[in-house]
């Protein structure tokens, strides 16, 4: 049986893979980078905010889309429920705390965004041919 901190670690490894091999790596690279700080400094439902405005077919976006998938596994939120409804209480039900929920998935983000940042440094990379020669 794999640890919670194991279950982060292979689903982040399982996307920034997935993202190695497409076009937009940059882009994803420099989102991934940026989320543990952007989720610090401007807080959980703000940056879910900020990457749902980036646009429907956008490496935010599937970022977005990573943070919700990774909430339902770890039983944040129903598997229904929107995130970001989830985030604004919206389509909660009256037994379920709200509070207690945002900062079990606050928390939950954090430690995948720092797993998310350090695969984005370890496989989305330049390729050598791009690298300066010696």
């Amino acid at each position: 049986m794999r640890t919670p901190e194991q279950e982060r670690a292979a689903f982040a490894l399982e996307k920034v893979e997935l993202e190695s091999t497409v076009e937009k790596w940059r882009k994803f690279r420099t989102q991934l980078l940026k989320l543990p700080a952007r989720l610090h400094t401007n807080g959980f439902g703000q940056t879910i905010a900020f990457l749902l405005a980036q646009g429907s077919d956008t490496p935010e976006r599937a970022v977005h889309d990573w943070l919700e998938e990774w909430l339902r596994i770890r039983s944040c939120y129903r598997p229904q429920l929107r995130l970001i409804h989830a985030i604004t209480g919206r389509g909660l039900r009256e037994d379920e705390d709200a509070e207690q929920l945002y900062r079990q998935a606050a928390s939950e983000t954090r430690a995948l965004s720092i797993w998310l940042k350090r695969f984005a440094e370890a496989f989305l990379v330049d390729s050598p041919a791009t690298e300066p020669q010696p």
